[in-house]
Order: structure tokens, then C-alpha cells, then sequence
């Protein structure tokens, strides 16, 4: 079995205080999504995904939940990402 590689993003996703708890149940739901608490419309969680882009993708579509006004990325370890390491390595060179 190959190593598992994993990008860690941590996100902040705002919606109205009113539809704060639905959103954060819709997005517990979601497969690789954490929330980690919930407080006057914002939502932190964090995505788990094996590539940047993945996570990137994930993080896109809260745009379009019902009550979402906005998502803020508050980090991203993208370090484990094999085809950004690849890029950088051919930089330093």
C-alpha cells in the first residue's frame, strides 16, 4: 500500500447567526470536513484532502450552500502534496 498523503486546510465559513447551525450540520456531513465550533454566523472547520486542488474544490462549493455568504481560508498545509512539491523541486534547482 502506497503512503497516504494528506493537505490540512482550516477555513472559516460565514452565514447568517440564523442559519449558522444548519450550515455547520451540512458541512459536518460532508466527507473530509471538520467543524470545530460554531459562533455568531462563522463556522471553523477543516477540509482533509489528498491534494491542494482537491481541497481548493471542496472549499469553492460551500459558495453555493444554502445560507453560505462567504468562506475565508485561515491555512493550508500543502506540504505532503506531491505534484506542488514536484513544481517547487524544479524550482530550486
Amino acid at each position: 500500500m502506497g503512503e497516504e498523503h494528506v493537505v490540512i486546510s482550516s477555513l472559516i465559513v460565514e452565514c447568517l447567526p440564523s442559519d449558522a447551525g444548519r450550515v455547520a450540520d451540512a458541512l459536518a456531513a460532508l466527507e473530509g470536513v471538520e467543524v470545530h465550533g460554531c459562533e455568531d454566523g462563522q463556522v471553523v472547520i477543516t477540509i482533509e484532502r489528498e491534494t491542494l486542488a482537491e481541497s481548493h474544490d471542496l472549499a469553492n462549493s460551500f459558495t453555493q450552500m444554502d445560507g453560505v455568504t462567504n468562506v475565508n481560508l485561515v491555512y493550508a498545509n500543502f506540504e505532503d502534496d506531491e505534484e506542488l512539491q514536484g513544481m517547487f523541486d524544479n524550482v530550486v534547482k
